[in-house]
Parts: C-alpha cells; structure tokens; sequence
C-alpha cells in the first residue's frame, strides 16, 4: 500500500505540476497574441528573417495563384466541421510564396464533392496575422500533393509541399484578416489559447494526490482489536 500510494502521490503531482508549465506556456501565447493584434500592419519583406514574426499583423503585395489552392481538413467553427482555404501569394519582387488562410468554408454533400474555391475579392494585396505552421505533436495522415488541384490535406507541412512550388514556399501561414474583403469566415485564435483549462486540469490532479495521501493515512490509522 506505501509503494502504490507513493507511485500514484509521484504521477499526480507530476502530472499537475506538467499542466501548470503547459497553463504558463498558454497564458505567453495569448499575452503575445493580443499584445501584437493591438499593434498596427507593416508591410512584408521577403527578404527579411522570420525570426519572432508570429502574430505580427503583415501587409503582402504581389498575386494570388489560385489554380493552387488548397482545403486543410477537419477545421471546426461553432462546433461545426468544416475546411479552411489556402492559397498560395506570389510575393512582388521575389519569386517566394506565402500561404494565405483565408478562413472556413462548409463542406460540400460528400466528402468526394470539394466546395468551389472563390476568386479573392482583393487579389494584390493582402493583410493579415503572421502564424508559423505547428511541426511537432502526432498526426494522422500525410501531405503529398499529386498536382491535381484544389486538393484535401490533413494539415500544413511546408516541407511536404515545397517539391509542388519549387522549393518557393516560406514557412509561414498568413491568417487572412476578418476585416479584408472576402468570402470566408475568419475568427483566428492561437490553438493554447486557454489557460484556464490546463489550471483547471491541475487543481484536479493536486486533488487526486490529496485524496491518495488521505486514503492512505486513514486506511493505516485504524485502531486494531
């Protein structure tokens, strides 16, 4: 009964104190994201690094190359599943590319009827929010774009896409902005955006090791005949 009590006191409080890093992490991410969603929009250079760029509100110029659009899959709004739409921008002046995430669509009847894709309002001018495509974690699924397009990916991988633009493509994901004109809908938010519930999620596990040190010491006090 110690050793049990002792390994379930360990994995407990590791476990809250692990949920307490990952709450101090998110409340980082929303720090920043708000603080630079108040900042004004500057324009992009191509040439610049992109080191710290996420959520830097951008201005690109250049044109949209539609014939090569994409649909990121199993994207929710309101509880509601859909896709949201990439499509490549052809920076002006450099030959590099951005993909710009111009929000959710509904899908189509079935899975094998993709939406249409809808020719920009804006086409030489974009702005919106700088996001760096997350590259860790498990997935499901991989990117291999076959050149028939628009076409269905499970999530962005630059480095999977690069062989279909040449090599042209920036690792970065432009969050259209909800005031630009368009046809999507856009409510961008930072995926660890919540803090609150990892905080939750520890209180909960302090509470199991209180319960197991409770147990344990109740269960060994017990006056014997």
């Amino acid at each position: 009964m110690t050793f049990l009590t002792a390994f379930g006191l360990l994995i407990f409080i590791s476990l809250g104190m692990w949920q307490l890093e990952r709450a101090a992490f998110k409340e980082a991410v929303k720090y920043k994201f708000e603080t630079r969603l108040a900042a004004d929009f500057r324009l992009f250079d191509a040439r610049e690094t992109l080191i710290d760029i996420e959520y830097q509100k951008l201005i690109l110029r250049g044109r949209y190359d539609i014939s090569r659009s994409m649909l990121l899959d199993n994207q929710l709004l309101q509880g509601r599943a859909g896709y949201h739409v990439l499509s490549p921008f052809i920076l002006s002046g450099s030959d590099k590319i951005v993909l710009v995430d111009r929000g959710w669509v509904a899908p189509g009847p079935s899975r094998e009827t993709l939406p249409a894709i809808e020719v920009p309002a804006v086409m030489d001018r974009v702005r919106g929010i700088a996001s760096v495509p997350d590259t860790g974690g498990f997935r499901l699924g991989e990117v291999s774009l076959q050149g028939i397009w628009p076409q269905l990916i499970p999530f962005i991988d630059i480095d999977a896409m690069q062989s279909q633009f040449d090599n042209r493509l920036l690792p970065l994901v432009l969050w259209l902005a909800p005031e630009q004109a368009g046809y999507y809908k856009r409510h961008w938010n930072p995926a660890w955006e919540n803090p609150e519930r990892s905080r939750a999620y520890a209180v909960q596990w302090f509470a199991f090791a209180l319960i197991a040190g409770v147990l344990y010491i109740v269960l060994n006090l017990r006056k014997q005949e």
